[in-house]
């Protein structure tokens, strides 16, 4: 049984370094000819000009916010990409006025599945954390049931993991509020600034801005998608451990 584990545990990881690999190389070999790539779909760039320009000459910024805002308050229900937010707003905005939108929408977006959790309860968080295989990984988010701080703020990092899910989930706990936010918004900023800067380079997807900016996304990504993945794995053959130990004890017990 553990050497089942341990091997899937193996196979998952290899093929995430393999993906993650294959995926920056082939950005690498794309950044290397940038420039003839550039030359060759000049078509594709001069329209992504265009309709950045189309855009930029919306009548007001408050319509093109206001349009912003309801994809955030949409997203809150749909599956919609946080990164494809943040990017709409990289696009049409200074980045320094972008950076500041994408933080308080993406504040409000963590508040919503925040009470949601709060009132409607963990979701499918709090049913997956519920399954026997795994209460360990959600004994160790309770933290004694006050909740990991060092958890919430390394989801926010993690790509993999999805915001409304663990969101929701810490509002179930009734987490303190504000702590939350602050620690939400701290882990999320790295993402944040990388997701709207690539909105403001998508004009040019064969730039060497947008490249490195996608080989960062690809590689991190990857890195802790692996890095998750292996902690899932070494907590998963300890909690087995134990329970195996608690087993051979029971049975100890009751022979004699």
């Amino acid at each position: 049984m553990k050497k089942t584990k341990r091997h899937q545990t193996n196979l998952i990881s290899m093929i995430i370094a393999l993906v993650t690999i294959g995926l920056l190389v082939f950005l690498s070999i794309v950044l290397a000819n940038h420039a003839k790539l550039e030359a060759r779909f000049d078509t594709i760039i001069t329209l992504l000009t265009r309709i950045d320009t189309a855009v930029a000459k919306l009548e007001t910024e408050r319509e093109i916010l206001i349009c912003i805002f309801v994809l955030y308050i949409a997203k809150c229900q749909l599956p919609i990409p946080m990164s494809f937010l943040c990017a709409i707003s990289g696009l049409v905005f200074p980045l320094d006025k972008a950076l500041m939108i994408n933080a308080v929408f993406t504040l409000f977006f963590f508040t919503v599945k925040y009470f949601e959790g709060m009132f409607i309860g963990g979701g499918w968080a709090g049913m997956i954390l519920n399954i026997k295989k795994i209460k360990f990984l959600r004994d160790w988010i309770q933290f004694k049931g006050n909740g990991n701080p060092y958890f919430l703020a390394a989801t926010r990092f993690v790509p993999v993991i999805p915001l409304g899910m663990v969101s929701k989930y810490y509002g179930s706990m009734k987490y303190d509020f504000i702590y939350y936010l602050l620690l939400s918004l701290l882990g999320y900023a790295p993402r944040l600034y990388v997701y709207t800067k690539l909105g403001a380079a998508v004009k040019n997807p064969f730039s060497t801005q947008f490249i490195v900016l996608l080989m960062i996304i690809v590689g991190f990504t990857g890195i802790s998608s692996l890095a998750f993945n292996i902690f899932y794995g070494i907590k998963s053959k300890q909690m087995t451990q134990t329970l195996l130990i608690y087993s051979d004890k029971e049975k100890y017990r009751i022979v004699l």
